[in-house]
């Protein structure tokens, strides 16, 4: 069984492949919460995977490329500092967002998941 860090580590290293849905089917639960702090909140696969395709209807966000800068467990929640670089599907780069995280783990799952960020800078996308 891997530990939470490396669970968190896999997750993030696939969420670039089809926008994050390969990642979330297979280590999102039925019931797992993902909250972005300000701006959604999910309960399950089939929420969070409705949540990305809205996001690239609406901003164009293709591909989400999540470089960790810093990683710490604490038993099995395990908090990330992360830069979040989002492009559309032509390789152009819509932003960039520094995010703090948390991500609760359960065997080889992820539970709950929420991010803190500067709500701002996400709106600057749309305005873009």
């Amino acid at each position: 069984m891997p530990t939470p860090t490396e669970t968190v580590s896999a997750f993030c290293s696939t969420f670039l492949e089809d926008g994050g849905r390969p990642a979330v089917r297979r280590w999102f639960t039925p019931n797992t919460r993902w909250v972005n702090e300000g701006v959604s909140v999910t309960n399950g696969v089939e929420e969070a995977i409705a949540m990305i395709d809205g996001l690239e209807t609406s901003l164009g966000i293709s591909t989400v490329h999540i470089d960790m800068l810093a990683i710490a467990a604490d038993g099995s929640r395990v908090l990330t500092e992360r830069l979040d670089r989002f492009e559309r599907a032509d390789g152009s780069e819509i932003g960039r967002v520094m995010i703090m995280g948390i991500f609760e783990i359960e065997g080889d799952k992820i539970v709950e998941w929420r991010d803190y960020f500067d709500v701002t800078a996400v709106q600057k996308f749309s305005a873009a």
